[in-house]
């Protein structure tokens, strides 16, 4: 079961990162602003994955989830295939609109199938392997999409790209079986007839929701943002090439961020096991100082003097980048109990998708059009590296908030 999630996730990570590396060709191709293109990389998909992501989650509390995780895959990855087939920006807007809609159904589904797989004893070690999916995603985006955008262009990488979903939908169909809903927890919850606006409320008066939320849409814009923009940083101000530079960012957000973020959600259940049981107020704190780490190595990163001395730092920031991953959402599903647990992913997921995804990518196009010259992205994701420091500030908040009412609320 986590084998397949795991590989669906993983091809929602890799339509999801692809953009990141076809900005450079795409704006050539149609002289695309700075600003243009972080609107394509951020908002275009930002924004309709917020607007459906709500919905999504609600589904998730209440509908088969299994059947709603491989219809949103099929559907993704088919319009991340249909945007090789687009005849300017307008139509590039709506494919990544269509990839944004339908991949706001990934997380609420899987996460949720996922905590009643896993008890909160293995949960964060449980979404540390699911969220290997993000780094797997990255460097196949990275690593094998440079080679093809370098051989073929960038409308063979999206077609190759959203092939890989197609063929996993059916697999994840076939394989994963619909748990009970809150059979590792406390209570075994059942499913209720209240509305959306009353589930929001119970979900938003648990201690620990509302600043985890936050708390995630702020590393979201400066990770997002830097990840989405590291190629075109390397081209421009240190003269790499395309497949060079998507090799790095593959290797650091790849390769690296995956072992990062497993090594971090083991380590905190091994933290929790050694002190007698799960701790969410524990686990915030521990999450807390993993931005903070990001944003000095990625600050380091884009004001290295040489082209060694970024790529370095890049791996550091990389080997941070998705370490919070297992930690913060470990506690947010947890105290957000089994009955509310697809709609708090799908609440971080909106938030994070509209703010910090939306944010993240045209902050750092902007600054770099006002810059301008050629560390003008360099600038830019120097500005997005600092909400990752508002993160873990946030995240200590939760703690704080948690322990005050501490032991946490029962499930719904």
């Amino acid at each position: 079961m986590l084998a397949a999630l795991t590989l669906a996730q993983t091809c929602h990570g890799l339509d999801r990162a692809v953009i990141g590396l076809v900005l450079k060709p795409i704006g050539s191709e149609f002289h695309l602003t700075g600003a243009q293109l972080g609107l394509l990389a951020g908002l275009a998909y930002g924004l309709p994955f917020a607007l459906a992501a709500i919905p999504f989650g609600y589904a998730a509390d209440r509908f088969t989830r299994k059947s709603l995780l491989t219809g949103a895959l099929l559907a993704w990855s088919g319009a991340t295939a249909l945007c090789a087939m687009t005849g300017g920006y307008a139509g590039l807007l709506g494919g990544r609109a269509a990839v944004g809609l339908a991949e706001a159904g990934g997380s609420p589904t899987g996460l949720s199938i996922l905590s009643d797989y896993f008890g909160a004893d293995r949960r964060s070690t449980a979404i540390g392997i699911w969220y290997l999916s993000s780094g797997i995603g990255f460097a196949v985006a990275f690593f094998v999409g440079g080679m093809i955008v370098a051989n073929h262009g960038w409308r063979i990488t999206f077609l190759v790209a959203g092939l890989p979903g197609l063929l996993v939908a059916p697999l994840v169909f076939l394989t994963v079986k619909e748990p009970r809903r809150g059979a590792l927890d406390r209570i075994a919850g059942t499913l209720s007839k209240e509305t959306l606006a009353h589930r929001l409320r119970l979900l938003f008066a648990r201690p620990g929701i509302a600043w985890g939320v936050l708390a995630i849409t702020c590393i979201a814009t400066g990770i997002y943002g830097m990840s989405t923009w590291l190629v075109t940083y390397l081209v421009d101000s240190h003269a790499m090439s395309l497949p060079r530079a998507g090799m790095i960012v593959a290797i650091a957000y790849g390769l690296l961020g995956s072992v990062g973020g497993l090594g971090a959600g083991w380590g905190v259940d091994r933290v929790h096991a050694r002190a007698g049981g799960f701790d969410s107020a524990r686990t915030a704190w521990i999450g807390a100082g993993i931005p903070v780490v990001t944003a000095i190595t990625g600050l380091a990163a884009v004001s290295a003097p040489s082209s060694s001395a970024a790529v370095a730092w890049i791996m550091a920031a990389g080997m941070f980048s998705a370490a919070y991953n297992g930690p913060v959402n470990a506690m947010i599903v947890t105290q957000a109990g089994p009955q509310l647990r697809g709609l708090a992913v799908a609440c971080v997921q909106t938030s994070a998708n509209l703010i910090g995804v939306g944010l993240g990518a045209w902050l750092i196009g902007k600054v770099s059009d006002v810059v301008g010259g050629r560390n003008g992205v360099a600038w830019g994701i120097g500005a997005a590296m600092i909400f990752c420091l508002f993160g873990g500030v946030f995240l200590m908040l939760a703690a704080c908030q948690i322990r005050a009412h501490a032991p946490a609320p029962d499930a719904y």
